[in-house]
């Protein structure tokens, strides 16, 4: 086989150029610390590694959804406590409110109290988060959950609550609806009281009925008085934040007398001018601490005695439920701390795997490198000896 100068050039240049890609590439490798540069490198640990990759994003989106449910959780238990806090301390003004010594002149500042209370209890209702979202709006986070006063409450959210994926398959609830603390704080079942006026002579007392089975929703959360004047019976009804009360029925007669979607049983012999109480609380929260404060500045037969027995039984019932709320808000926040724990582990994981598939070791590398340039070396001056054979380096 001839072979000519041309050859030996070609060849000794693509020999030279191959020992240069060789070493390019090593020095690739301990320059980035990868031992994979390209797919080409090693197709089944680049296809590994890019699985793990994206595994381990998603991962870190969770981690960050977590972090982001946590801060929510721990707003709510924050705003939830708060609640506690008032309804506790309403507990403690409505027992102060049952001390026999108190004057109206007292109960009246106690009603004042009050209703800075409730309207702190109105402005937690409405807390917004960072987002400026509402935490007890459900699903209309933009819409301000609770509108009113005193008089009257109005919830303008659903029934929903927002969630926030934390897991591949845990969907955490960041917010709650309003009805959940503020509202079914009891059941209707048993919410009418009855009180007779100390005042009275004769020997009638009510008996209470449910007519239907029990109240409607609409008739809930309501204060009247009913007096017997001798041979029927008037009622009128004290509504929060009004001054007067307002005539509802005249001329009924016994011994049963319904109103407003209620039923009372006459019973024993009432005397002329006797009067009686009879409270219809409410699942609301609000209904409850507004008739409390409305029987401190307007007490009815019953008295500011009426007001505290209904207001000691009542808030407890709103405590217990925001005391349960709060349990499944620590509940929740348990469970985003056993999530974190274990993503944190699988990211580990995840990193450890990936600088198995592709990370370079950089004992093996450097030595590589060295032996290639060695290699490169005798390339060229292989190249060099070959090339300086040709015949005219011995002509004279």
């Amino acid at each position: 086989m001839r072979i000519s100068t041309n050859m030996i050039y070609e060849k000794g240049t693509s020999a030279i150029q191959q020992q240069w890609q060789t070493l390019t590439h090593l020095g690739q490798q301990v320059s980035t610390g990868r031992r994979v540069i390209t797919p080409a490198d090693d197709p089944i640990a680049a296809a590994r590694a890019l699985d793990l990759t994206q595994s381990r994003g998603i991962n870190a989106q969770f981690a960050t959804n977590q972090n982001y449910a946590n801060d929510n959780l721990k707003l709510l238990e924050n705003k939830l406590s708060g609640v506690g806090d008032i309804l506790q301390y309403a507990r403690e003004r409505a027992v102060q409110a049952g001390n026999a010594t108190m004057t109206p002149k007292d109960l009246g500042y106690i009603a004042t109290d009050m209703r800075a209370q409730f309207e702190a209890l109105l402005a937690l209702a409405n807390t917004q988060d960072a987002n400026n979202e509402y935490l007890f709006a459900g699903y209309k986070s933009q819409t301000k959950p609770f509108e009113g006063n005193i008089a009257g409450i109005s919830y303008q959210g659903d029934q929903g609550g927002r969630t926030m994926q934390v897991s591949n398959s845990r969907f955490m609830p960041i917010s709650l609806a309003g009805t959940d603390v503020f509202d079914n704080t009891r059941q209707l079942a048993g919410s009418l009281y009855n009180f007779n006026s100390t005042d009275n002579t004769g020997t009638g007392s009510l008996t209470l009925a449910f007519n239907p089975a029990q109240p409607a929703a609409g008739d809930t959360g309501r204060r009247y008085d009913i007096t017997y004047n001798g041979a029927t019976y008037d009622v009128v009804e004290y509504q929060p934040g009004g001054l007067d009360a307002i005539p509802v029925a005249s001329g009924l007669t016994g011994p049963t007398l319904s109103f407003n979607g209620l039923e009372v049983n006459v019973g024993g012999a009432p005397a002329a001018g006797d009067s009686f109480e009879v409270i219809v609380a409410s699942k609301n929260v609000f209904e409850n601490f507004a008739i409390f404060i409305d029987t401190l500045e307007n007490p009815g037969a019953g008295g500011a005695s009426s007001g505290v027995a209904f207001a000691l039984e009542n808030l407890d019932y709103g405590i217990e439920n925001v005391l349960k709320v709060r349990a499944q808000i620590g509940s929740q926040m348990v469970e985003v701390e056993q999530l974190q724990s274990v993503g944190s582990d699988l990211d580990l994981q995840y990193a450890s795997t990936l600088s198995r598939l592709q990370d370079v070791d950089y004992a093996e590398a450097i030595s590589n490198l060295t032996q290639q340039q060695t290699y490169l070396q005798a390339a060229q001056q292989s190249f060099l000896r070959i090339t300086g054979l040709s015949l005219f380096n011995f002509l004279q």
